[in-house]
């Protein structure tokens, strides 16, 4: 069920993957090949973790990490999300949100008809959900050496080794799983050739091949200096072995699903493995609930006792206010 309706037909078009992998280029070079992003003012501001933008919708972002967290999670702790989980009719107010925002935001493209493009990793994990919402008819999996992503989010969020590589996976196989149509990129093929991955692009979501203008603006934005991370070739024995599985789909730049099983590669997207630090949190979690109990059965104890020395006080009180009022022997009264 498609809720977002405009005067004129419109469809969308998606920059998934997973994050530090790259997608905020792949989308401003979508942008400069035509596609459009929305109102200026909704795009996230460039953050000092990339200075050269998100080119991300701000509004998307925020209300991507608000349904994560409805549906138990969160970005870097994605809920589990069995088979048509999109089509509970729970979602159906949250649809209407979603339109409301592509209202808000794609106002314009929506008064011409066309495409329009939206990037957030989020979608990786929530693409299903979109499609419910707008039509969606074409992805673009943006995939970077899944060392670079474990050392970069080691650095920017502290995460190990074992729980960002997990991530990798879940983001790949989700967003492969979600689009049979996908088109999957490597973040190095921007550097290595990017006029032949442009072209790739312009092939893959049916856009016009970019002037020489055009091609010096896509080149221009494009800095190897954001490069934080390079992973060497070759995964190593000593590698955490979640990091070796996924340097293994990686298969050097050409990331190939199918070394893994069909059923594995099912459970990865729907997020029933979960990594070490995941169960850890939910461990620690389970542990303060106990505690918590207990020190609420505690105060309990102590309310309901101070309750019953209460009551036993207001007896006794009124019994002394009983007597007082009563006129002593031999009174008139």
């Amino acid at each position: 069920m498609t809720t977002w309706t405009t005067g004129e037909p419109v469809e969308a078009v998606c920059v998934t993957g997973m994050h530090r992998s790259g997608t905020s280029f792949a989308m401003r070079t979508l942008h400069l090949l035509g596609v459009d992003i929305g109102a200026e003012s909704d795009l996230m501001p460039a953050g000092p973790d990339n200075r050269a933008g998100y080119w991300e919708n701000r509004l998307v972002k925020e209300y991507d990490d608000e349904l994560l967290a409805h549906l138990g999670g969160a970005w870097d702790r994605p809920p589990l999300l069995a088979p048509g989980w999109e089509l509970d009719a729970g979602l159906d107010p949250w649809r209407e949100r979603a339109a409301a925002i592509l209202d808000r935001s794609f106002a314009d493209a929506a008064a011409r008809g066309g495409t329009i493009g939206v990037k957030d990793p989020r979608i990786s994990l929530l693409l299903p959900f979109w499609r419910t919402v707008v039509p969606v008819s074409a992805s673009v999996v943006i995939v970077r050496e899944p060392r670079e992503v474990v050392a970069s989010l080691g650095v920017r969020n502290g995460f190990d080794p074992a729980h960002a590589a997990l991530l990798w996976l879940r983001y790949l196989t989700a967003a492969c799983t979600a689009d049979p149509g996908h088109l999957v990129l490597s973040h190095q093929a921007f550097f290595d050739d990017l006029p032949a991955t442009t072209a790739v692009l312009v092939d893959h979501f049916g856009l016009d091949a970019p002037s020489p203008a055009t091609e010096d603006e896509i080149a221009a934005h494009l800095d190897p200096g954001l490069r934080h991370h390079v992973a060497p070739a070759g995964a190593a024995d000593d590698e955490d072995p979640v990091v070796r599985l996924a340097v293994a789909v990686w298969n050097d730049g050409r990331p190939d699903l199918g070394v893994l099983p069909p059923l594995v590669v099912e459970a990865l997207a729907h997020g029933w493995f979960q990594s070490p630090t995941s169960a850890d949190d939910v461990r620690r979690a389970r542990a303060d609930a106990v505690d918590f109990k207990e020190q609420l059965r505690a105060r309990n104890t102590k309310v309901r006792a101070l309750t019953d020395k209460v009551d036993a006080l207001t007896v006794e009180l009124a019994g002394l206010r009983s007597v007082a009022a009563s006129p002593p022997p031999g009174s008139d009264r």
